[in-house]
């Protein structure tokens, strides 16, 4: 049959209006996802892992700055005020974030009774890992009850995959020799614990930025005494520290990074592996020292 061109017409601008619904309601399903906004990568690594293609996971403080020495922009506080879901550490991790969400209903702080004496990485402590997956699945289905079955499918399928490498870990550590090693600052007891490790000398201790002069002489002697298998250093500080440290000295120094700078946030199309990715540098990182 030959339509005229009034039928031609006609539907044209049927399939033209029909198009324009199914576009705006792709836009509408894509906008509709909750953007959560995580403070540091550590735990935006686990929120995506957990909230998977449900949501938009963003990150506030670049996983390239230590978060004691980051500083809010206004644009940083317009996003924390714009996203559904702010998930931060506590106030003893993000001490810029205490004012700022002090008011802020669409914030939680997983940690927020964590005292100053207590070491605030806790993503670094395996146990807490998997409560932290296991907190964020609840959170995001509380906002989304519709997903509530996927996220606690993928907390359970990310605790699983955790504490098999978990496992693999403790073993390896435990077929070494572990030897005294110098790590920047006091940011690893909760992985030393687990793991039984001897507590890591450290150039950097406490509150303290910089390490006095003192202390540095004093480092440099047990380097060149050969006290230390190997000297960590991290992405998040400029190298001049170790540099001076460790000029002239035939000492292994192995990158570790505690917050993921090396990753990219939910960066499976690159290859990353999500949380578990961060966490096995960091067991690679120490096993690499006791090797040398």
């Amino acid at each position: 049959m030959v339509l005229n061109n009034g039928e031609d017409q006609l539907k044209a601008v049927v399939w033209g209006v029909l198009t324009a619904w199914m576009l705006s309601n792709i836009a509408w399903a894509d906008s509709s996802k909750p953007v959560v906004l995580s403070s540091i990568m550590p735990l935006q690594l686990i929120v995506q892992d957990v909230g998977g293609d449900a949501i938009t996971a963003e990150l506030l403080a670049p996983a390239t700055v230590s978060p004691h020495d980051f500083q809010l922009r206004p644009s940083d506080a317009q996003r924390v005020h714009s996203a559904d879901l702010v998930v931060w550490v506590g106030p003893v991790m993000e001490t810029y974030l205490e004012k700022l969400l002090r008011k802020q209903d669409n914030a939680v702080a997983l940690y927020p009774d964590l005292k100053h004496d207590e070491d605030p990485h806790l993503w670094m402590d395996a146990e807490e890992v998997q409560s932290i997956a296991r907190r964020v699945a609840r959170l995001l289905s509380d906002r989304l009850p519709s997903r509530g079955a996927y996220f606690h499918a993928n907390a359970a399928r990310f605790s699983t995959e955790f504490r098999q490498y978990d496992k693999q870990l403790r073993e390896e550590i435990d077929r070494r020799e572990v030897l005294p090693y110098l790590l920047l600052h006091d940011g690893f007891s909760r992985f030393e614990r687990h793991y039984g490790l001897p507590a890591g000398e450290m150039v950097i201790s406490g509150s303290d930025r910089l390490p006095g002069a003192r202390h540095i002489v004093e480092l440099r002697k047990r380097l060149q005494a050969g006290e230390f298998a190997c000297v960590f250093r991290e992405p998040q500080y400029a190298p001049a520290m170790l540099k001076a440290l460790t000029v002239g000295l035939e000492i292994p120094v192995i990158e570790i990074d505690p917050l993921g700078a090396r990753i990219l946030a939910g960066g499976k199309e690159d290859g990353a592996d999500g949380f578990l990715e961060l966490y096995r540098q960091l067991g690679q990182a120490f096993l690499a020292c006791f090797d040398h």
